[in-house]
């Protein structure tokens, strides 16, 4: 019974990996400005798990962004801790009449404190952004290959994303979503943003569940990010 809800516990803290920044999950077509990095810091919690999160993306090449990442899962079971690493190239970058499109490459690791268990999540997948109405209504579409493994299991599976992003004006923003996990499980998020100061800092929370499991798999974020130029 305890490797059972060790083997949920590892599939809930490594569901998605480190990618665009809160509160979408979905990959976008873009990258952060040349010379810049954008950090994200967030808190997930769930009825029984909570999840603590740092992701940077810094921008070195013009085209390209590193994606470096930390977490900590605080569970009803066991604790564990994340480490990830990504990089994105974004081969066309979209505008308000012309779509985007890139790839993105990213590997997540858990370790569990108490019995040193691990855990290793994969993703290769190709990223579309297309405008809808201008810039302010993108729709965001992913698909490529997600590979989890652990002690217990190995999964292989075709990920799925599509994510409509709404900004309501420069400083307010909205996003509704789908997106595939672990086993081709299929989640539901809605979020939105608010920019405090402009091109530096920015909250933002989302809202979101597996489908036909609301009670037991609901989960809330909230977090913030800043751009700082280097």
């Amino acid at each position: 019974m305890k490797r059972v809800a060790t083997c949920a516990l590892l599939m809930f803290a490594t569901m998605q990996l480190a990618q665009a920044g809160r509160p979408i999950e979905t990959d976008d077509a873009s990258v952060t400005a040349h010379r810049t990095c954008q950090l994200d810091f967030w808190t997930e919690t769930s009825l029984e798990v909570r999840q603590d999160n740092f992701n940077g993306g810094c921008n070195f090449l013009g085209n390209g962004e590193f994606s470096p990442g930390l977490g900590a899962v605080h569970g009803n079971q066991e604790d564990q801790t994340l480490s990830s690493l990504g990089y994105k190239h974004i081969f066309k970058h979209f505008t308000d009449s012309t779509a985007g499109y890139g790839l993105a490459a990213s590997r997540e690791w858990g370790r569990l404190k108490s019995t040193d268990e691990s855990s290793q999540e994969t993703l290769l997948t190709t990223i579309a952004s297309v405008p809808l109405r201008g810039e302010d209504l993108l729709l965001h579409l992913n698909l490529g290959y997600l590979q989890y493994r652990d002690q217990i299991q190995s999964d292989n599976s075709v990920f799925k994303a599509a994510a409509l992003d709404y900004s309501f004006n420069e400083r307010i923003g909205f996003s509704v979503e789908t997106f595939s996990g672990v086993e081709d499980s299929l989640s539901w998020r809605v979020g939105a943003r608010y920019t405090l100061i402009p091109d530096f800092l920015q909250i933002d929370a989302s809202y979101g569940s597996d489908y036909g499991t609301f009670q037991g798999a609901r989960a809330f974020t909230v977090g913030f990010g800043i751009t700082p130029g280097f």
